[in-house]
């Protein structure tokens, strides 16, 4: 009888194996094949019932895979919905009802356990029988480390068992969806109150988070999908697929072999500064501190501060950039709750909160109507972030007003002609006012890439007119073309870029022409223009692999 079986599952392996075969060449194949064989009807059942099992390849377009550490998502209202529909099927003790979501590494489904007539969630390894080893260890080790958890505030974990050579854990079946859900996204826009509950929550998610790292675990992908809500409003922590045990310390250096130096651990848009550097070894209870700011932030303006359509730009904002303050978003917002925000989402992680019991306290206070314990950034302080915000306004306003002063003091105490000195300083207030023009449209335009286009032509276009203007000798001011390009590098466009050292080019020739001295020795201006192209196509050239590397890591999807 059992040779009998075993020759059996051997005629199904090879059989599915050559209708896979005939699948991927022609579907009309293999529906020929079943027709005619009338009497493999019993096997075709049984490969029907397999090939329902099996997950889709279609991944979470939230999740993107940056390493061997990448975040799964368990539950995503995105993915419930282009999952197509799922029949009730049989999976060994439990009855498969519908799939939850997907992401880089595993697949969830609603299901029911047959022996206690049970709701759960059954999470399996989206590759089944086909994960590697090191996939199904990490799978194992996301099981394990939310198997020692016991907090009412995170999702506990019932078995961990393998069914026909799948692999799977069932944990607790939250009914409310997560935090990404439309429900959840902004709560502050329905009434003035639910300013109060997002703040109970997020101190409900600060406390099962605190709990996390008093057994020496750091989360690493907190994000709103992986924050579920019941029907009673009650929050839940979920997915362990990137948690990580440390030593103790307020710096944590992990003990998890899986990860080095350099690899970029998490989901792009939703993880801390030194995540996004990939510097591992300073990767601590702090960050996730960062991560529940991302959440808070999103949850009071329904705009998610860091991500970008590209993971690249995400990683760029997380690292460099500064967030709009929330209040911009939505003016009832309060200030109290919009300092606990800020404070979270330091970049300096000494800034930050020092605990999530620190962070679950002040939300407490909030709640209260107590003073909190963050208190309003410094000059200092507001400046970096400002910078951060609007980098390319700061650095050229700064740049503007480090000329103006210059000028202003050599027009004191040289005795410049007054004519040409306020040429020279009407050219500046333009070049300032437009400045701020540009930023404007950045901020409220809806295309954003023609404001940079404009931006950078006006910026070369007024260097020129500076250049033709300003006495002799101008040598040192030549460095401004140079420094344009670079700049325009800065918005990760290559076109951008070109464009840029096009016009510089360009407008260097006007200027060769406008300023009889630059062609005393005919040499020296072709070995500057020759600089400037070879700069421009050295800067394009880096920001068009640093683009196709982000595409490709866009594009590793299961």
């Amino acid at each position: 009888m059992t040779d009998e079986s075993n020759e059996q599952s051997e005629q199904v392996e090879v059989l599915n194996q050559y209708l896979d075969f005939l699948q991927r060449q022609d579907d009309a194949s293999c529906q020929s094949l079943r027709a005619v064989n009338p009497e493999l009807k019993p096997l075709m059942a049984c490969l029907d019932s397999l090939e329902r099992l099996a997950p889709q390849s279609d991944s979470d377009p939230e999740s993107v895979e940056l390493g061997p550490d990448d975040a799964t998502l368990p539950v995503s209202p995105h993915a419930s919905r282009q999952a197509p529909p799922l029949l009730a099927r049989e999976f060994g003790n439990y009855e498969l009802l519908e799939e939850l979501g997907r992401g880089g590494m595993g697949i969830v489904y609603k299901a029911r356990q047959k022996d206690l007539n049970r709701v759960v969630a059954l999470k399996t390894i989206l590759s089944n029988q086909f994960a590697s080893e090191d996939e199904v260890r990490r799978f194992y080790l996301e099981a394990q480390a939310a198997g020692r958890l016991q907090h009412a505030n995170i999702v506990a974990i019932h078995e961990v068992g393998q069914h026909l050579g799948q692999h799977y854990f069932t944990m607790d079946f939250i009914g409310g969806g997560s935090l990404a859900s439309p429900d959840f996204r902004p709560l502050s826009q329905v009434a003035p109150d639910n300013y109060y509950e997002v703040a109970s929550l997020m101190q409900q998610v600060a406390e099962a988070v605190e709990y996390l790292h008093s057994k020496e675990i750091i989360h690493r992908d907190l994000k709103p999908s992986n924050i579920l809500i019941d029907e009673a409003g009650q929050a839940y922590v979920t997915d362990f697929g990137l948690a990580k045990l440390y030593d103790g310390l307020p710096g944590g250096s992990g003990t998890d072999a899986r990860t080095q130096t350099g690899m970029i651990v998490g989901t792009p848009g939703y993880m801390s500064p030194e995540q996004a550097a990939g510097q591992l070894d300073q990767i601590s209870t702090r960050s996730d501190i960062f991560c529940l700011g991302i959440i808070l932030y999103e949850l009071l303006t329904g705009v998610s501060p860091f991500k970008h359509s590209s993971p690249l730009d995400s990683l760029v904002a997380v690292i460099e950039g500064e967030p709009a303050l929330p209040h911009s978003h939505n003016r009832n917002i309060p200030r109290s709750l919009e300092l606990v925000c800020l404070k979270c989402l330091e970049k300096d992680p000494a800034l930050r909160y020092q605990s999530a019991r620190e962070l679950a306290a002040d939300l407490e206070r909030f709640i209260a109507g107590e003073p909190l314990q963050a208190q309003p950034a410094g000059m200092i302080q507001k400046f970096q972030r400002w910078f951060r915000r609007k980098p390319a306004l700061v650095s050229r306003l700064s740049a503007i007003l480090l000329a103006v002063g210059i000028i202003q003091t050599v027009y004191s105490t040289q005795g410049v002609d007054l004519n040409y000195h306020l040429r020279i300083m009407s050219l500046f207030g333009l070049w300032g006012a437009l400045v701020v023009f540009f930023q404007f449209g950045l901020d409220h335009f809806p295309n954003k890439k023609r404001v940079r286009y404009f931006w950078s032509a006006a910026d070369v276009a007024l260097l020129t007119g500076l250049l033709v203007l300003a006495d002799a000798p101008i040598g040192i001011l030549l460095i401004g073309y140079p420094m344009l390009i670079v700049s325009s590098g800065l918005f990760f466009y290559v076109r951008l870029v070109l464009f840029t050292t096009v016009l510089s080019l360009l407008s260097f020739a006007v200027l060769v022409l406008a300023r009889s001295e630059l062609v005393e020795l005919w040499q020296y201006p072709v070995i500057y223009a020759m600089v400037l192209a070879i700069l421009g196509m050295i800067t394009a050239y880096q920001i068009y692999r640093v683009r196709v590397l982000s595409r490709y890591y866009e594009l590793r999807r299961p």
